[in-house]
């Protein structure tokens, strides 16, 4: 009898536990930890910053070069590249949070241009072909005449990183560049900038001069080639004629 009650009373207890872990975000934590499930694509974070450039958007003066794109671009002093200029990188953010956020940006219709820098954090959450895809419908939803500058993936240095994913490699990350690179050839209001072989070692890893130690994001040294890039990129992009028909 004894025995019963002490196998019932464990059992209890253990359900109670397996409840309270349920309804607590402790196992979707350790799933993430452990690989099985990614972070929200779409979070808190992501919000509070979308809120803060709303405020900023409708004082954005005509002629702003606007910078869309995830954590590099949210590290990027944008005024080195062109000014004026607005910085909406959100660190974390993906093909899908920018299709979200870009109707919201009605700088865009009195901008000079606009520098698309995304798909990093895509990779750990969808095929290559969707990025690509996503990347398509990017460009369809900005005006009509309006340069775009859109920026190749950054190699990475995964002997360096601090979080490696399976997903993420030099080779993938090339292949998406590749796609890029044809898709922005067929519109002609976009220049592809790839600054990646600038970054990289003799082996094709992001280099460790242009890394913060993290394996991914840019140092100093590594902005400074990125800046030069875009710079030229915007150049161009600014100095073709307005394409015809819409786009």
């Amino acid at each position: 009898m004894r025995n019963r009650v002490l196998w019932a009373y464990i059992v209890f207890v253990h359900g109670l536990l397996v409840l309270a872990l349920a309804k607590s975000d402790v196992l979707s934590r350790l799933e993430r930890r452990l690989g099985f499930r990614p972070a929200p694509e779409i979070t808190d974070h992501f919000g509070r910053m979308v809120s803060y450039h709303i405020r900023m958007d409708g004082h954005v003066p005509a002629g702003a070069v606007v910078f869309i794109g995830a954590s590099h671009t949210q590290g990027l002093a944008t005024d080195a590249v062109a000014m004026p200029s607005v910085n909406y990188g959100i660190g974390g953010d993906t093909t899908v949070g920018a299709l979200i956020r870009l109707p919201r940006y009605r700088s865009l219709d009195r901008a000079a241009a606009v520098v698309l820098s995304l798909g990093m954090n895509d990779l750990a959450r969808r095929g290559n072909d969707e990025i690509v895809a996503n990347y398509q419908r990017i460009l369809s939803a900005l005006p009509p005449g309006l340069p775009i500058v859109v920026t190749a993936l950054f190699p990475v240095d995964a002997a360096s990183t601090t979080d490696p994913l399976p997903s993420v490699s030099n080779a993938r990350i090339a292949g998406v560049n590749s796609a890029l690179e044809s898709l922005c050839a067929t519109d002609p209001r976009c220049v592809f900038v790839d600054v990646g072989p600038r970054l990289t070692d003799k082996a094709g890893n992001l280099s460790k001069a242009n890394h913060v130690g993290d394996g991914v994001h840019l140092s100093d040294e590594g902005y400074r080639i990125w800046i030069e890039g875009l710079r030229n990129a915007l150049l161009t992009a600014k100095g073709r004629p307005a394409p015809r028909g819409g786009q």
